[in-house]
């Protein structure tokens, strides 16, 4: 008799009232057949859901995709034998086919067998079907599918819920180019700048924020008369952002903005990144501080898994007395932990300003400046342009005797790091030098970018990393 497997994770998503093995089939093909609830209100309290999406795929091949109704019947017939994936999404068509519900298990389909399943779903809520905070000891998974849905999460956390004890799964790709106008990080309340403190004033997120393999698109654009912009997704993580594509741009002048800063992801990291890709092309005018990942990923903050391309243009010469402007692949500063990245960002600012005692216009491959561990960390070769002259290190090195800006104030903290000359999963890997690293560098791992970074993953087995593969254009990309 053929059955379903549940996921530990995703266990609570279905619940199945029956499953009964009907007759064999013809011929070798499998067939599954999801008999849909019966009532448009189920278990959403108020929420109605009349439609139902449901797919159905082979490892990362999509085999089907079918529309059913309340009370109706989605069958798939002639599957070869394998391991499925299904995936539904309830839908509330008096509100413009609005999702109000998500849900993922699995299937493990025979030859010549079938099963009839009784489907009662229990699918995730979607955020913004809640008219309040809802109580993590009753809902401790919730779903993204809309731009509605991430801003409702930060008006939660802005509100002071930390969502501590809640995974939140993006359900689908999204949008927030609707949002582009007045957008700030989840969690970012008041400008940090001038009592350089990020804990005062910004709320944190303390939740697990799992992208699902999804992309989160989003621009930011320039507000008349603001003199400021802190961008990212997120102001401050102390949870977990896990498996989430960012694609984030620039849009407009933004030569005035003195104080923006952030990162693709958060501006401050405390928690843990990991398995994350960001698409960054942002052209900026700053005198703080800007990375691919996050501005700063404190001692307690990890980023592990993670790949950055893209460009990252500071248009701002700081040239005044004073510490500005440190632009990273993954970060700007980082006092806690990096791990087996990739950095084939191109870093483009104004030449380096020595001021006697501080630095400014500091750009390095992956950290500008580091006082944590960069552990496995790759990167792409002569990708820092500072006003035409190309730059091949990992953070900072040149640091002499300034006293307040050590960009590498322990070199032995840096270890199996290198860089690779072309951006491609099959590139060798040169192990850094004191030139590039302020230490010599012996590699962890051998042969490819692709096979060390997969060597590292597999050394890892039990912290859910997700394997690198070969993206459909040729490029690096993680196996979600």
């Amino acid at each position: 008799m053929k059955k379903f497997i549940f996921p530990a994770l995703f266990a609570f998503l279905f619940v199945f009232a029956s499953c009964m093995n009907m007759s064999g089939s013809s011929g070798e093909g499998g067939s599954v057949r999801v008999v849909l609830p019966g009532s448009a209100r189920y278990s959403f309290s108020q929420d109605k859901a009349d439609k139902f999406v449901v797919t159905i795929s082979l490892g990362s091949k999509l085999v089907d995709t079918k529309t059913g109704f309340s009370g109706g019947v989605i069958e798939f017939d002639e599957l070869n034998p394998g391991d499925y994936t299904i995936e539904a999404k309830a839908f509330d068509s008096n509100e413009g086919d609005l999702v109000v519900g998500w849900g993922i298990s699995s299937a493990t389909v025979n030859a010549g067998e079938s099963t009839d399943c009784a489907l009662a779903l229990a699918l995730t809520k979607c955020i913004s079907t809640f008219d309040s905070v809802p109580s993590s000891s009753k809902y401790k998974y919730l779903a993204v599918a809309s731009s509605a849905d991430m801003v409702k999460l930060g008006e939660w956390i802005k509100s002071g819920s930390d969502l501590e004890g809640i995974t939140i799964t993006l359900a689908d790709d999204v949008d927030l180019s609707d949002c582009a106008d007045n957008w700030q990080p989840i969690g970012y309340i008041k400008s940090i700048e001038a009592d350089n403190d990020p804990n005062v004033n910004n709320m944190p997120f303390k939740g697990t924020f799992n992208g699902n393999g999804k992309t989160i698109s989003y621009k930011i654009k320039k507000e008349d008369g603001a003199g400021s912009q802190m961008f990212g997704l997120f102001f401050g993580n102390y949870g977990t952002i896990e498996n989430l594509i960012v694609n984030q741009s620039y849009s407009g002048d933004l030569s005035d903005r003195g104080l923006s800063c952030g990162g693709m992801i958060c501006a401050y990291n405390y928690g843990n990144i990991k398995n994350c890709i960001v698409m960054a092309d942002i052209a900026i005018g700053t005198k703080s501080d800007t990375a691919g990942i996050c501005k700063v990923n404190t001692e307690s903050g990890k980023v592990v898994n993670c790949f950055v391309t893209g460009n990252i243009e500071n248009q701002l010469d700081a040239n005044w007395g004073g510490s500005y402007q440190k632009t990273g692949g993954i970060c700007a500063i980082n006092y806690g932990t990096v791990e087996n990245v990739v950095s084939a960002v191109n870093i483009k600012t104004k030449s380096l300003r020595d001021n006697s005692t501080q630095l400014n216009n500091i750009a390095a491959a992956i950290a500008a400046r580091t006082d944590g561990y960069l552990t496995n960390c790759y990167w792409l070769k002569d990708s820092i342009n500072q006003d035409g002259n190309l730059k091949n290190h990992i953070a900072y090195t040149n640091y002499g005797d300034y006293t307040k800006e050590n960009c590498i104030p322990d070199p032995s903290k840096i270890t199996g790091c290198g860089y690779f000359d072309t951006n491609s999963p099959s590139a060798s890997v040169t192990a850094g030098t004191t030139s590039e690293c302020k230490s010599a560098q012996t590699l962890a791992y051998s042969g490819t970018l692709l096979e060390m970074l997969n060597a590292y993953v597999a050394a890892n087995s039990d912290s859910e990393l997700k394997k690198w593969t070969t993206g459909a254009d040729g490029s690096l990309a993680l196996d979600f």
